[in-house]
This record gives C-alpha cells, sequence and structure tokens, in this order.
C-alpha cells in the first residue's frame, strides 16, 4: 500500500512538472510575442529562446524565433531558423508554412530559381498552401532557361552538368587536362559579349538570366615527388603535380616518439637548390620539385595529479620552442588558482606561463602542476545574435578567470566560417584571442562573434541539396519549354556523343545569331509574366 502511494506521489510530481514547464515556456512565447508587436526584436529573440531552452522541441517558439529574424531582414538567420521547423514539427501545415517562409527569405534576395524549389516543398507538405502557389508562379515568371556553351581549348577538356540552365541554377564544371598540363582557371562569359564575365568560385558558378559561353586555361605542370627513404615520419603534399605560381602545403607526421623538425624542397636533381617554405606550405616553381622532412625526437608534457578539475594540453609530444596550450577545466564551484611547468632536467628551471595558458616548450620534457581553488567570481560567455552568415555555438554561458571555453560555429548555406572576434562587453575595443577552436575566459564578461564569408564553391550546403535532388521535377514542370528548344538540344547532345570540339572560331560566328537572343527572350517573359507581386510571409497564429 504504501509502495502504491509512493508511485502516485511520483507520478503525480512528475506530471506537475511537465505542466509547470508547458506553461513556463509559453509565457515566454507570449512575452515574445509582445516584444514582436512593440518591434523589440532582441528582446522577442531573447524570450523565443528562452521558451526553447525550457522546451527544446517547441515548434511555435522555432517558428516564432525564425519570424522575428525575417523582420529583421537578416533572412539568411531566418531561412535557417525555419528549417529547423522542419525538422521538429509534426504538423504539415506548419512545416509548409515554414518552408513557405524559407521561400520568402530567398526570394527577398531575389534568388528565384532557388526559391522557386522551395515553394515545391511547402506545397508538397500542403497542396492547399495558395501563397506558396501563389509565389511558385510569380518565381516561374522570372525563370529564363538560357543556353551553356563549352568552347574546348588547348591541352584539355571541359565538361558542364548542364547544357541548359534556369537564371540562378548552380552548374558545376569539370576539367580533364591533358598529360603534364593542369587546370590554370575557367572562364565564363555572356555568348554575345564575351567582355561580360561571369564569376566563378572553385568550380561551379551560378547561371545569369543569359547564354554563356564556357572554356579555361591550361598551362604545363610540374612535378611534386616525395623523397623516398625518409626516416622517422612519413610526408604528404595536397597535389601531385601544379602550375607556376600554385600554393602547395605540405603535411608531414612523425612516427612513435618523433614530430616533425622542418620541411625541405628543393629542384628535383639538385638538393642545393631549395624552394622557401613558409610553415607548411610553398609556392610552385616552373619546375619538378621533391620534397623530404627531418623528424626529432620529440619532448614529452606530462600532467601532475590535480582536484577538483581538469588539466590537458593540446599536443602533448613536442620540440623545443613550440608553443604548447592548456587546457584548463575547473568543476562547477572552482577555478584555477596556481600553474607552473616544471623543467624533469632541472627542477629548478621552468617555461613561463601566459595569462591565456600558453607557454614556450623548453629543450626538455617538462610537467604541468596545477590546483584547483574555491571560485570566487563567474563572468558570463555571449554570443552576437546580430551575426549574417551563421551563429555561434557555445556549451556554457558563464566561466571562471583562465578557464577554457570551447568555440563552436553553424555557418548558413551560401556561407563558410572564416574566424572568431571576442571582445569585452560594451567595449569592443578589448579583444580576447582566440586559439583555433577555444579561448581563455578573462576576468570580464565576453561577447563572441565571428566572421562569416560567402561561400559559392563545390561543398553544397543542405539547401543546395534540396534543389539538386528536386531537379528532375523541375525538369518535368518546365516540359514546355523544353519541347520548344528539343530539336536545338538534340542536336547539341548529338554532337557531344560523336565527341566534337567546338572551335572558337565556330563560337564567334555564333555571335552574331545569338545578338539578339537576350533581347527576344526577355520580351517572351514579359509577356508571361502575369504575377506583379509575390504573397507576403506567413504569420504566426499563436
Amino acid at each position: 500500500m504504501n509502495r502504491f502511494n509512493k508511485y502516485l506521489i511520483i507520478i503525480a510530481f512528475l506530471a506537475s512538472s511537465l505542466l509547470a514547464s508547458a506553461q513556463s515556456d509559453e509565457k515566454a512565447i507570449r512575452r515574445g510575442n509582445r516584444s514582436y508587436r512593440s518591434e523589440n526584436y532582441e528582446q522577442a529573440i531573447a524570450n523565443y529562446r528562452k521558451a526553447l531552452e525550457i522546451r527544446p522541441n517547441n515548434a511555435k517558439a522555432q517558428f516564432n524565433l525564425a519570424d522575428v529574424y525575417f523582420a529583421k531582414q537578416a533572412y539568411d538567420t531566418a531561412y535557417t531558423e525555419f528549417q529547423k521547423v522542419l525538422e521538429m514539427s509534426p504538423d504539415a501545415k506548419l512545416k509548409s508554412n515554414a518552408a513557405f517562409n524559407m521561400g520568402n527569405c530567398l526570394l527577398a534576395q531575389d534568388k528565384f530559381y532557388d526559391a522557386f524549389n522551395i515553394y515545391k516543398v511547402s506545397l508538397k507538405l500542403n497542396p492547399e498552401n495558395e501563397n506558396a502557389l501563389y509565389n511558385l508562379e510569380y518565381c516561374r515568371a522570372h525563370l529564363v532557361k538560357s543556353e551553356i556553351w563549352l568552347v574546348q581549348p588547348q591541352n584539355g577538356r571541359i565538361e558542364a552538368s548542364e547544357t541548359k540552365a534556369f537564371n540562378g541554377q548552380r552548374i558545376t564544371l569539370k576539367a580533364q587536362p591533358d598529360e603534364d598540363f593542369a587546370l590554370s582557371e575557367y572562364v565564363v562569359a555572356r555568348a554575345d559579349n564575351m567582355e561580360v564575365k561571369v564569376d566563378v568560385s572553385g568550380s561551379s558558378f551560378i547561371m545569369p538570366k543569359f547564354d554563356v559561353m564556357v572554356t579555361a586555361q591550361f598551362k604545363k605542370s610540374h612535378k611534386i615527388e616525395i623523397e623516398k627513404g625518409i626516416k622517422n615520419g612519413t610526408v604528404q603534399a595536397d597535389r601531385q603535380r601544379a602550375i607556376e605560381g600554385q600554393q602547395v602545403k605540405l603535411e608531414g607526421r612523425g612516427e612513435n616518439d618523433y614530430v616533425l623538425d622542418k620541411f625541405i624542397v628543393y629542384r628535383t636533381g639538385n638538393r642545393n637548390d631549395t624552394i622557401q617554405v613558409n610553415k607548411e606550405v610553398f609556392q610552385m616553381p616552373g619546375y619538378d620539385v621533391t620534397v623530404t622532412a627531418v623528424f626529432r625526437t620529440a619532448l614529452r608534457v606530462s600532467i601532475d595529479s590535480v582536484a577538483n578539475g581538469t588539466i590537458s594540453v593540446t599536443d602533448s609530444l613536442v620540440k623545443p620552442g613550440d608553443n604548447v596550450a592548456i587546457i584548463v577545466k575547473p568543476d562547477k564551484g572552482f577555478q584555477l588558482g596556481d600553474l607552473r611547468v616544471v623543467s624533469d632536467s632541472d627542477a629548478t628551471e621552468s617555461a613561463p606561463v601566459s595569462d591565456d595558458n600558453v607557454f614556450q616548450m623548453l629543450d626538455s620534457d617538462v610537467t604541468l602542476k596545477a590546483n584547483f581553488v574555491e571560485a570566487t567570481n563567474y563572468y558570463k560567455v555571449q554570443p552576437d545574435t546580430t551575426l549574417k552568415g551563421g551563429h555561434i555555438l557555445l556549451d556554457q554561458v558563464e566561466a571562471t578567470r583562465r578557464e577554457t571555453v570551447k568555440l563552436d560555429n553553424a555557418p548558413e548555406p551560401g556561407y563558410q566560417f572564416k574566424e572568431y572576434v571576442i571582445h569585452q562587453v560594451g567595449d569592443t575595443a578589448v579583444k580576447v584571442q582566440p586559439m583555433g577552436n577555444f579561448f581563455t575566459m578573462p576576468d570580464f564578461d565576453v561577447e563572441v562573434s565571428a566572421i562569416f564569408e560567402k561561400s559559392e564553391g563545390d561543398n553544397q550546403d543542405q539547401q543546395q541539396q534540396q534543389q539538386d535532388q528536386q531537379q528532375d521535377q523541375q525538369n518535368q514542370e518546365q516540359q514546355q519549354d523544353q519541347q520548344q528548344n528539343q530539336d536545338q538540344q538534340q542536336q547539341q547532345q548529338n554532337q557531344q556523343q560523336q565527341d566534337q570540339q567546338m572551335s572558337k572560331e565556330d563560337a564567334q560566328r555564333m555571335l552574331d545569331a545569338l545578338e539578339n537572343q537576350e533581347k527576344r527572350t526577355m520580351e517572351k517573359v514579359n509577356e508571361q509574366k502575369t504575377r506583379t507581386q509575390p504573397k507576403k510571409k506567413s504569420d504566426k497564429d499563436w
């Protein structure tokens, strides 16, 4: 009987806790909605994030959080936040509205092709979403399919992922250099005006709203050989051949207790003719080179036993003069007290440790000695919520002085991480130097920011993957346009199958026929354009 009553009490307590949690996160959402309506967007973000801390799978809070970023015109951030609704909500209509708003984030940046594909996702989730259908047709009216002409260069061949494409569609290029040659660059230009260039990033470009010609330049390449018989380690280069002026990156790994001392790059056949190596990189000369390296016995960094926290290092096998960073993680309620680096061969010799917990390795094995004391102060660690192109991810919101704080980041679609920027809260002039993916906490509150750069290279994000997966469906919906160009497509396919190359003279003769193509195409689009304005974003219904 007592056992039964005990279970009832526990069950009732748990139910009460869950109810209190639900009420708490709904209260935070209501506060966020009030802040949103008064255009206090930063406070609204804080309230919605609070609701998500209480209940991480709260799709309402996630939707409204994304909506705030849309209102702030932070469209890339809003896109990422709406995308999270698709992952956490089972409600098809809510997911459809989230996808619809993802499309609006793209449409606000005139990315008609990308938005077109996302609106199709919204309609698949909810075929009755009239706003998504309206905006899909609005995008369709702004899409123009144009030709991609390949001009085969000397010393190699090129291929393109498409022969025709819509404006905004990503086109991937592939190069096949002849023996002893390497790709120097791709060149993409307007077909009827070769002086109008199209930006190429890596091996892809975004299709403009006109026909393009694609060619490339191949240059004589030179061999990069790894010397045979290297002792106590291995060496690798990031390429086997390179053209003059290209950057070549090297990697050296010591075996057993050996570490890399230095790289040596010399002209093949002449060890006295060396090339300068800057850390791990050298610039390729106009001749073949050979790479070797010298490895030396490593020095050890040992950790003395310590209570109330942990001490570790970024690398325990190093060479004299190397900078070694110490990772300090105190237990809750403790902070770092003393931290020393003592030589194992001479107890009177020690290495100074900076306030950032970094020391320079002695010419002997060393031991780290530390102790933790009761914590006196905790300082705030807050992420910059106004970033464009990505988010900062932190595993803690406060830390003690000289505690190591781990950093992580999440770039948004179309961006890549460049670097962290850390400064004192309220004073951007007081900087904190990050060390890779962590930093050492100073004795003041900090804000962690970052720089994200546009990335148009080969790495495709989730948005691009969705577009690629839906390409077949896109082509089916454009059957009428494909039918109008079927003869021309078939002719080009036959030409490719027969391995015929278009000469530069052929391409030049083609320019006259294409001179007015863009004008005619735009006239056709304007005639078909029945949608003048897109629908606005979905309103919140809570």
